[in-house]
């Protein structure tokens, strides 16, 4: 039976990648996966890579990739003409009938033997410094959608002047959110009646549009965490009984809500191109680091093609925006600017409902393109003929309880004015 704790902090750090394992650590760790290492596309343009590392922001220093690029080709070339010889000496000794020359082949056999050994050893040093380092820190390309600097408005619903039945005078948040720390919150009333029902309702309609509602686990390897780039101090460790002190695949609480949680299904997993496009919706909890945790409905959507991809996102959206409308506030979906952007998405809009009572706009959900990007680093593919494919994947968290029930009870907005939670009618 697994016993294992929760770390009260996230002060442990791996000491390498989970991600990738060069083949001395793979003696003593076990590799879960292998991500498809796209070196043409991510270095085949510089002036795009530097463009996008700018644009982002992202301190990834570009000039020191490319060093340490050329180094890993080097020493990749070296280790090919070396076992190149070694074939050609093979032949030759295979092929000669004098023993003195066979004798010489051998010899030069056993030093070119040596010397790959050798190089291999110090290969490993160089593909860490390289690849775990660098090469995967390399952020998604962006989308043409994606504007440089400063976000962009693509829907606005106005507020309503007098919302049915909201006192404008109380703050029911203050009455049925009690918060204990930054990590610690209660819910009563009508708060703990949205946090059951929100997430049902939202649930419903994307059942009702194509969606197969599926259930994720709470729990997710190191490995996938680097996967999606996500920071792992935000996370909460589970320390497992017996575990390894060098061990680098450690266990963390994401919640089933998370897009994390969504991974560990499509790792290394390879589909026929029939069962794409695929549309997935699930609801439950989502874990944060010293934060509160929140119900959060997320989605997910696999595609062969980037137009169907974005034509899927669209869909999406539309349907998020259609539970959104089904709430007596005003709220916007802007475009992420490519500073605002986490380093996997190359698109993404933000959903922001208008908190009325302080004249702020506050961000209740997502929903982010991710192009075949993430596909390519957890090998989920798809054939066509012999070929593999990587899926085109979008995914994001469209409604999150917690910001969601603090807006709507801090303008007093009760289930009084939500009649359609109580009702799901099936189309």
């Amino acid at each position: 039976m697994l016993k294992a704790t929760f770390a009260l902090n996230a002060n442990r750090r791996c000491l390498s990648s989970a991600l990738y394992l060069t083949g001395d650590k793979a003696r003593e760790q076990f590799a879960v996966l292998v991500p498809y290492l796209d070196f043409k596309h991510k270095l085949g343009d510089l002036e795009r890579l530097k463009r996008n590392i700018r644009l982002r922001r992202n301190p990834l220093d570009c000039d020191n990739l490319i060093r340490q690029w050329e180094l890993y080709r080097d020493v990749e070339k070296r280790k090919r003409e070396i076992e190149q010889c070694r074939v050609e000496l093979q032949k030759r000794i295979q092929q000669t009938t004098c023993p003195q020359e066979q004798q010489q082949l051998k010899a030069r056999a056993i030093l070119a033997r040596d010397d790959l050994k050798m190089l291999k050893e110090q290969s490993y040093q160089v593909a860490d410094a390289f690849i775990a380092n660098n090469f995967l820190s390399i952020p998604n390309d962006l989308h043409e959608h994606t504007p440089d600097k400063e976000m962009k408005c693509i829907y606005e619903k106005p507020a309503l002047a007098n919302p049915a039945n909201q006192s404008s005078n109380v703050d029911l948040a203050q009455e049925q959110l009690e918060e204990f720390g930054p990590a610690c919150l209660y819910m009563t009333g009508d708060a703990a009646w949205m946090d059951l029902r929100l997430p049902m309702f939202c649930s419903e309609l994307f059942r009702q549009n194509k969606c197969i509602l599926f259930c994720n686990p709470d729990f997710v390897r190191s490995f996938l965490v680097e996967a999606a780039m996500v920071d792992k101090e935000s996370l909460f460790l589970v320390r497992e009984e017996d575990e390894p002190e060098d061990k680098v695949n450690l266990l963390h609480l994401c919640g089933g809500g998370s897009l994390l949680s969504f991974l560990g299904y499509f790792t290394k997993l390879s589909v026929f191109p029939s069962a794409l496009p695929l549309r997935l919706v699930a609801s439950g909890k989502r874990y944060h680091f010293e934060r509160a945790q929140s119900n959060e409905v997320q989605v997910f959507g696999a595609h062969i093609s980037a137009e169907g991809a974005e034509e899927m996102f669209d869909e999406m959206v539309q349907t998020a925006r259609h539970f959104y409308d089904q709430l007596p506030v005003g709220y916007r979906v802007v475009q992420v600017a490519a500073p605002n952007l986490r380093p996997i998405e190359s698109m993404r809009v933000d959903i922001e409902l208008l908190d009325g009572r302080n004249q702020r706009y506050v961000k209740v959900g997502e929903l982010g393109y991710y192009s075949d990007f993430l596909s390519k680093r957890i090998a989920f593919i798809y054939h066509e003929g012999k070929v593999q494919r990587f899926p085109h994947v979008i995914a994001g968290t469209v409604m999150s309880t917690l910001e969601l029930i603090k807006l709507l009870l801090g303008n007093g907005i009760t289930m009084q004015d939500l009649p359609k939670l109580n009702t799901f009618v099936e189309k």
